[in-house]
């Protein structure tokens, strides 16, 4: 069984953050201080051996103290400046490390460190010859005595910085609590949204500037919630709405043909026929509102889609016996799906071919950056005060014509969707515009 990951809270991260900077802030002060406590030793030890080699020469190395004032043993190696061994007092048993590097007082003590002495500690002195004397020796009582001392300068400062972490801990505390206040006012605001309130939003007053753009994004999620759930209501309510009537007819057909024992069969059909187109239409219209939600589509040959779906609908015009034309410029794209929008145009020209008159015309052309695609015939039109409550959905000129009323309001949608708009612009003759940006083809 797979082990579920341990969740840490933005506070609790920020804590052990803290945590984990001021560990470093407490243990390299600690080896700081070893380190100043080996500078210590190598000044005392430098200026004793200045001291005790003041006028020596190679030939009188042998006169050299072999105890210091404190009594410690003092060890000599004598070298030449290349490095070359030529003495070591008897008492040092082995010759000492050549090591002329520290005779430069800027490596001797301005590194960003210094190394660990040990219990023997060691310089050079440059002798009036030229010749080089490392002077040795085990400084127990003058170590001992800087551990004290800096051991006490250690505590005083580990004290210190105990104080300061704790209380800069609780100041942390404190502002988190303080910063994450109106974060958690715009959470219990978000968790009082009632289902049928969706179009609440988090007020982003007291806002940290970090969480704005996350609350900015919550609030336009509840945005679009509050669309979607608005135009799902409406949807359900004009469903039933306009589903009420032919369910209630179809209804008194069948208890009227149950009653006569002749049942109309021809319009118990015409009645199912009614309501399956009108319950295809219902969810072409759900699905083109949905899609508005999604990022715009690639780009697509609106040309020739145009040209296509007007071929394939040639012979239903054919039928009727009306003449479809069509003018159609080559190469303009748009941003859309395909699909829906080959239902579009099928839309303005059914439209057309059922309630107009006359020859159809459909024409394609592009102005200023747009593509706009007329669909016009010779028919009455729609008057002026009427061309717009034509979009709205189940709205029919006439209550007996064909269809649904469906239409129109998804090819205006799917107009949207696009990015675009679809409106009568005359009346006589009918016009019907569908206007869409223009895009590059890909």
């Amino acid at each position: 069984m797979p082990c579920r990951p341990i969740e840490f809270s933005l506070r609790s991260r920020i804590l052990v953050a803290l945590v984990i900077v001021l560990v470093p802030a407490i243990v390299l002060p600690m080896i700081h201080v070893y380190g100043t406590r080996d500078d210590l030793r190598r000044n005392i030890l430098l200026f004793q051996a200045e001291k005790v080699s003041r006028g020596i020469r190679a030939d009188t190395v042998d006169h050299l103290p072999l105890t210091s004032k404190n009594g410690e043993e003092m060890y000599y190696t004598l070298y030449t400046p290349e490095g070359e061994l030529l003495w070591h007092s008897p008492n040092a048993g082995r010759p000492r490390m050549f090591r002329p590097a520290l005779l430069d007082e800027r490596k001797r003590f301005n590194g960003w460190y210094s190394a660990y002495a040990g219990a023997e500690i060691s310089v050079p002195v440059r002798l009036p010859d030229g010749n080089i004397l490392m002077v040795s020796k085990r400084d127990e009582k003058e170590r001992e005595v800087l551990d004290r001392l800096l051991g006490s300068r250690l505590e005083k400062s580990l004290f210190l910085l105990m104080t300061y972490g704790t209380l800069a801990v609780l100041l942390v505390t404190f502002l988190l609590r303080w910063t994450m206040r109106p974060v958690y006012r715009a959470a219990a605001l978000t968790r009082r949204i009632k289902p049928d309130e969706p179009g609440q939003s988090i007020p982003l007053a007291g806002v940290p500037s970090e969480m704005r753009e996350l609350v900015e994004a919550a609030n336009e999620v509840l945005k679009r919630l509050s669309a979607a759930y608005q135009r799902e209501k409406h949807f359900v309510s004009d469903a039933a709405h306009q589903l009420r009537t032919p369910l209630t007819v179809l209804g008194l057909m069948l208890e009227e043909g149950k009653n006569e024992g002749r049942p109309d069969w021809e319009g118990i059909r015409r009645e199912f026929r009614h309501m399956e187109r009108m319950v295809q239409q219902l969810g072409r219209l759900a699905k083109s509102e949905g899609m508005a939600l999604h990022a715009p589509p690639k780009p697509v040959n609106f040309s020739r889609l145009v040209r296509e779906t007007a071929a394939a609908l040639f012979p239903l015009f054919e039928k009727q016996g009306r003449m479809l034309e069509a003018f159609i410029m080559d190469g303009l794209h748009c941003r859309c799906d395909p699909i829906t929008m080959r239902e579009l145009v099928i839309n303005l020209l059914e439209n057309a071919l059922l309630h107009g008159k006359g020859t159809v015309r459909v024409s394609v052309l592009q102005k200023n950056g747009r593509i706009l695609m007329d669909v016009s015939d010779e028919g009455e039109g729609v008057p002026e005060m009427l061309r717009e409550s034509m979009f709205e959905r189940f709205r029919k000129r006439e209550s007996n014509s064909p269809g649904s009323g469906l239409g129109l309001a998804i090819a205006r949608q799917t107009a949207r969707n696009a990015g675009g708009s679809v409106a009568f612009i005359s009346s006589s003759p009918c016009v019907l515009r569908l206007d869409i940006p223009k895009a590059a083809a890909e």
